[in-house]
This record gives C-alpha cells, sequence and structure tokens, in this order.
C-alpha cells in the first residue's frame, strides 16, 4: 500500500474518531456530563485554589460556578481544536484547496448540528454559544496546522540552501 493512501487512511478515521467522540460526549444526559466534568473541575479549583476545603460553602459555590464553567468551555474548544487540525491535515494531504477555510466550514456545520443533537437529549440545551466556541477550536486547530506546515516549509527551504 503506498504511503500517502496509507495515510489518508488514517486521516479519515483519526476524522470519524473524533467525530463519534465529539458525538459520544453531546449523547451524554446534563447529570451524566457534569459527572464526567466535576473531577477535572475540582482539580482546576485545587490547583487555583488550595484552601478551597476550609472555605465557607457560599464562597466554595462560587468559585465551583466560575470554575466549571471554564472547564466544560475549554473542553468544547480543545475537542474541536483537534477536530479542526485532523480536517485540515485529511484536506492537505487530498490537495485541497484553501483546506483551513474548508475545515472551518466543516468543523463549524459539525459544532451546529452537534449542538443541534441536544435537542434530543432532555436535559441538554443548545447554545449557540457553544457553537461560536467550537468554531473558535477548529479555526484554532486548522490554523495551529497551517502554521506549522508553513514553519516546515521553511525549516526545509533553509536546508536546501545551506
Amino acid at each position: 500500500m503506498k504511503s500517502r493512501h496509507r495515510r489518508l487512511i488514517l486521516l479519515w478515521a483519526l476524522v470519524m474518531v473524533l467525530a463519534v467522540l465529539i458525538f459520544f460526549f453531546s449523547s451524554m444526559d446534563g447529570p451524566e456530563s457534569m459527572k464526567m466534568s466535576n473531577g477535572l473541575t475540582y482539580w482546576f479549583i485545587h490547583l487555583f485554589h488550595p484552601d478551597y476545603d476550609s472555605l465557607v460553602p457560599a464562597k466554595q459555590k462560587e468559585i465551583y460556578k466560575l470554575f466549571v464553567v471554564i472547564v466544560r468551555k475549554a473542553a468544547h474548544f480543545t475537542e474541536f481544536a483537534a477536530f479542526g487540525a485532523s480536517l485540515t491535515l485529511l484536506l492537505h494531504e487530498h490537495r485541497a484547496r484553501r483546506s483551513v477555510l474548508w475545515a472551518w466550514l466543516a468543523g463549524t456545520l459539525y459544532a451546529g448540528t452537534d449542538e443541534l443533537h441536544q435537542l434530543f437529549k432532555g436535559t441538554r440545551t443548545p447554545e449557540l454559544r457553544d457553537v461560536a466556541i467550537d468554531s473558535m477550536g477548529v479555526l484554532f486547530g486548522a490554523l495551529l496546522i497551517a502554521f506549522l506546515f508553513f514553519l516546515f516549509a521553511r525549516i526545509s527551504k533553509k536546508k536546501k540552501v545551506a
């Protein structure tokens, strides 16, 4: 099997795995999703507020509310950044023009359908803000890959000159 053909198969598999993973996370009901993110939320709280357990409950609740939003939105951004990066790699391997733009559009469309999917979960609500965060994540991942391609091209060009 040719090397490029193998890369295409692997990149298609990566894109599909990430899409399924995103779908899986969206399929969780509200309490299940919160339970999953709570461990990470409390880890970050204790990292930035080592005295958290000794605070009064009202202060703990205030800190928790802030951190849970940050952790959950950062998770949205991160999973879609990985998705955007993988889409860009795939499109680049297919030799598509404007791969960053197409990856961003496809990733944003998937983010919209992902939020729409939550309409069918009784304890989840779709949010336009999440689509925006996801879209920014896709763009970040796509631009990161484009930057790395640019960097590698510059490095290899310098090696050829030297």
